[in-house]
């Protein structure tokens, strides 16, 4: 049910405020264990285990916590349960004093991902959005082994799945997360977000993307 979505969405935005407004961590643990309290906090259950991988764990997709201490590029992938209905969030940060390349890779990402929502359109194919992200990433699509997205609902991930070889079409009000994403051998990027489709899609989660630099 979308309230319960939209809730759920909510939830998450504020989650990650409270983050970073109290940040005082030191390891991708502490911050896991944070966004489990929080959610708690809210009355809510955690969607999926929450990723948290600092520095050069940031390259793996499915960076779980450990006691690596966080440095550098910061991948923070968490969702809540909201009566059974998910959100799903990435934001990556930086912890340190990023270089200027490396703002640019990250601002990169993000603008690849401010266009493959705005081309979300009623109609046209799913498979269509991946193969655009692939070209939108240049020579950097070798980094990006991943799809684009997937649905979301009562489970985490749900068809349709983003993915160039997808067979569905884009219908009004699937909900559906966008990320795009580069893993490199040092480090990684992934900014994601909760999108319901319309005429002109709608983000569900609100957390802003710009580069937080702690």
């Amino acid at each position: 049910m979308l309230k319960y979505t939209k809730i759920a969405c909510n939830i998450t935005d504020k989650i990650f405020s409270n983050l970073i407004k109290n940040w005082n961590f030191k390891t991708e643990k502490d911050v896991a264990k944070y966004i489990r309290a929080q959610i708690k906090k809210y009355n809510a259950t955690q969607a999926f285990r929450t990723i948290v991988a600092s520095n050069k764990r940031s390259r793996y997709i499915h960076g779980f916590p450990t006691n690596n201490r966080l440095k550098g590029f910061t991948i923070i992938d968490f969702g809540v349960s909201y009566k059974k209905y998910k959100s799903d969030m990435t934001r990556t940060i930086y912890v340190g004093k990023p270089s200027k390349k490396e703002i640019n890779e990250y601002n990169n990402i993000l603008r690849i991902q401010k266009k493959l929502i705005y081309l979300i359109k009623p109609g046209n194919y799913y498979a269509d959005l991946d193969i655009k992200a692939r070209l939108l990433l240049k020579k950097d699509k070798i980094y990006f082994p991943h799809a684009l997205g997937h649905a979301v609902g009562k489970k985490i991930h749900e068809k349709p799945v983003i993915r160039a070889n997808a067979p569905w079409k884009i219908k009004k009000n699937d909900i559906i997360t966008i990320e795009p994403a580069i893993y490199k051998k040092d480090h990684g990027i992934r900014i994601e977000d909760t999108v319901l489709v319309k005429n002109k899609p709608i983000i569900l989660t609100k957390s802003t993307k710009k580069l937080i630099i702690i």
